[in-house]
């Protein structure tokens, strides 16, 4: 495989903090909910409206535009097979992560806690899942540009995912099992990576 990931330790990586998130909630809640209290940030701080603001970066509003915008500029660039990768790698992981909330239909934590406001199911986090499908997407397909693109994809998922646990949105199991599910997805969809397109010599 030409790239700069493995799909199999991607997937078993995914697949054991898919089973951590779900041990948490089931096998230890009151581990859990000690982690959430832990992580969760006063209310009366005043670093809350920059929190609910970096929180933004991991939702569907604006990962979906992102993703459109690199998937435009590889289609046209020429890459359109890579462009049409990424645009079914992260709605298909979309899907999937809606597919696992209505299965699960895992309760919120407790609404005096929460400092955002939220109603869908709680198991597993969409915004540390979609964080980290887009930008481990984009760094398979700018492989070149690794070194820079996977710190800031730890980096940007790690922020995305504490916020949901300052704002008390989300349970630590659920983070968990949102960045587990988006390894799992990302090393499926590697698999399927098509090739970049060759530079055309204009010489």
């Amino acid at each position: 495989m030409p790239h700069g990931f493995r799909s199999s330790p991607l997937m078993l990586s995914g697949l054991i903090l898919m089973i951590a998130g779900f041990a948490l909630w089931r096998l230890a809640p009151e581990l859990d909910l000690t982690l959430l209290m832990a992580f969760r940030l006063d209310p009366a701080s005043p670093a809350v409206p920059a929190i609910r603001g970096l929180t933004m970066l991991g939702g569907l509003a604006l990962l979906a535009p992102f993703a459109l915008v690199a998937a435009a500029g590889l289609a046209l660039r020429g890459d359109r097979w890579r462009a049409l990768w990424l645009v079914l790698t992260v709605a298909s992981g979309r899907l999937a992560v809606e597919a696992a909330k209505l299965i699960c239909a895992r309760g919120r934590p407790p609404l005096a806690g929460r400092l955002d406001d939220v109603s869908s199911p709680s198991f597993p986090s969409a915004h540390a899942a979609g964080t980290l499908l887009v930008w481990l997407a984009l760094t398979m397909l700018f492989d070149r540009q690794r070194r820079v693109l996977l710190p800031a994809t730890v980096a940007m998922a790690a922020a995305i995912g504490w916020t949901r646990l300052a704002l008390g949105v989300h349970w630590p199991g659920d983070v968990l099992a949102g960045f587990g599910l988006a390894l799992l997805w990302a090393g499926l969809a590697e698999r399927w990576l098509p090739p970049a397109r060759a530079p055309i010599n204009r010489a």
